[in-house]
């Protein structure tokens, strides 16, 4: 009896020792990515308003869940997409558009005030944008970008809407390259909101 329980203890311990060299080994962190802000910070800004000045919250982006997260997407075939493997977001991407949009906006629209949406804020106006679409097209050799985005009242009543799908070239089929051209698109669609925000606004 006691031959038998070592002999069954002995099995046990070999096997957790082959079970140990069997785990993969640990490899190294995947890289973390950022788009750069185009604007001074909130903090660094120095502006002051009046009481009667208008107010624009800009929201955080809705998008699907796989933009969402800090995966980096590319597409390797027709419907079908991959997360890069050895490269993330510092932060999901709709986290980082909200920031730098309200940075950039709020030095480009000077007779407005512009801040990012949290609770209890006050808005004479809010900023929805939506992302559907941003990838990496491996087969095309392109950034692949979709999103719409809705100026509203604080009521909720549609003021404007203006969609964008577009592609930008890229500097290399890398998950640095789509982050490269990410950066140079972003910086032309906020250029192009922030005129089209002025229009709206000077309107009203």
């Amino acid at each position: 009896m006691r031959q038998g329980r070592t002999l069954l203890l002995i099995c046990l311990s070999l096997l957790l020792i082959s079970g140990c060299t069997l785990l993969p080994e640990a490899g190294p962190a995947p890289l973390q990515l950022q788009l750069e802000p185009l604007g001074k910070s909130q903090e660094s800004r120095a502006k002051h308003y009046g009481a009667d000045t208008p107010t624009l919250v800009v929201e955080r982006p809705q998008s699907t869940p796989a933009l969402n997260s800090r995966n980096i997407w590319y597409q390797p075939a027709p419907n079908q997409l991959m997360p890069f493997r050895d490269h993330i977001w510092s932060e999901p991407l709709p986290q980082q558009l909200q920031r730098i949009s309200v940075d950039y906006l709020a030095d480009q629209l000077s007779q407005i005030s512009v801040h990012q949406d949290r609770p209890g804020i006050d808005a004479t106006y809010r900023l929805s944008i939506t992302l559907h679409t941003w990838h990496l097209d491996q087969l095309a050799g392109t950034l692949a970008i979709a999103l719409h985005a809705d100026l509203l009242t604080a009521e909720g009543k549609p003021l404007a809407h203006w969609q964008w799908e577009q592609t930008e070239t890229l500097s290399e089929i890398s998950a640095t390259g789509m982050a490269a051209s990410s950066q140079r698109w972003m910086e032309r669609w906020l250029e192009s909101l922030s005129e089209r925000l002025a229009q709206v606004v000077a309107g009203n």
